[in-house]
């Protein structure tokens, strides 16, 4: 609870600085503190959910926390695009930037009112025994990092720069940005529910590599038309390929990692994903600025199909080098049938 408190605090309040401070330095700065106290909500997110839900639950809490943020960031999106711009034509006759920071201001105020509702949370007492000394890294996280680290080039290069381009190069208005970023929103909640069907009939392998070379092919189609209805098709479709594989990378890897295990092996898995997305991002925007966007968009298409080519790679040793990962009780059936068949080895060898 209290670092959900600070990050709730903090967060909105750095923010509402960032409107008002507009020296580059000052940004630089701002922006730093802000990503630091955004890291607490996913340090956060699981442990909460966990705590406030049993295991009757726990799936639907999940589902609807999820759920939730993708379709407020539908509403959300489009709001932040058309406010500004009404505005601006409403009787007030502001400017464009000074409507975007009156509805930047008001989005900052929307998120600390959470403040109050989770300050009433009452978490459930965490009852997990010690577990002792545990592996950091076990063998299948060595085998799965590179390529997850691979997929976050892509998942990391263009959403930031995307609108950027969809804007600068391509002449969308500000409104249809919202409305586009709205839609992109919309697919990727589409798609992570239809995820389940994908990965039942090809297997989770099978559907990761599969969203991935979809995904691949929607970077090619943007790089190559210059048609705005063309290529904001492609960007929605994109997002919704790149958000189709999520669910069934963080399957792969709890599938093939002890119970014991699976928290460090988490917490590596993303503090990698953040780093390789922060340094993706500082990179990309020099190589856009020296090769322009079509040569960066197709990079990222043949990262893409190499981390198609990895996973699949790596699918294939697992299923080679796989034992199975035994839960609690499991396990603690299994020892039990041992020992009763040494009893009985032992009484036979008394007789």
């Amino acid at each position: 609870r209290p670092l959900l408190l600070l990050a709730f605090g903090a967060v909105p309040g750095l923010a509402m600085l960032r409107l008002f401070f507009l020296a580059e330095p000052a940004q630089l700065i701002l922006a730093f503190l802000t990503g630091a106290a955004l890291c607490g909500w996913p340090i956060c997110f699981s442990p909460m959910i966990a705590g406030l839900t049993d295991e009757k639950n726990r799936a639907a809490g999940f589902s609807i926390a999820f759920a939730t943020g993708i379709g407020l960031g539908t509403v959300s999106g489009i709001a932040g695009g058309y406010l500004p711009v009404l505005l601006q034509t409403s009787r007030l006759h502001l400017d464009l930037v000074d409507g975007i920071r009156i509805v930047l201001a008001g989005a900052c105020m929307v998120v600390a009112l959470g403040i109050w509702p989770m300050s009433r949370l009452r978490f459930k007492p965490d009852t997990a025994e010690p577990l002792g000394h545990l592996r950091i890294f076990h063998p299948y996280l060595l085998r799965f990092l590179p390529a997850f680290v691979l997929w976050n080039v892509v998942a990391g290069s263009l959403p930031l720069f995307g609108s950027i381009y969809l804007q600068k190069v391509l002449g969308l208005p500000l409104g249809r940005l919202g409305a586009v970023f709205g839609a992109s929103q919309l697919m990727q909640f589409i798609a992570v529910l239809g995820a389940p069907l994908l990965f039942r009939r090809s297997g989770i392998p099978g559907g990761v590599s599969l969203a991935q070379l979809a995904t691949a092919a929607l970077l090619v189609s943007l790089a190559s038309t210059r048609y705005m209805p063309a290529a904001i098709c492609f960007y929605v479709l994109y997002f919704a390929a790149q958000f189709l594989c999520g669910p069934g990378i963080y399957q792969m890897l709890m599938e093939h990692i002890p119970e014991t295990e699976r928290s460090s092996a988490s917490a590596i898995q993303n503090l990698c994903g953040a780093f390789c997305q922060a340094g993706t991002l500082a990179i990309t925007g020099s190589l856009i600025v020296t090769y322009g966007y079509r040569t960066v968009l197709l990079a990222n298409a043949a990262a893409s199909i190499l981390a198609s080519i990895l996973f699949a790679w790596m699918s294939f040793q697992g299923r080679r080098l796989k034992m199975p990962v035994a839960s609690g009780a499991s396990a603690a059936a299994h020892r039990g049938a041992l020992a009763q068949h040494a009893d009985h080895l032992l009484d036979e060898r008394a007789t």
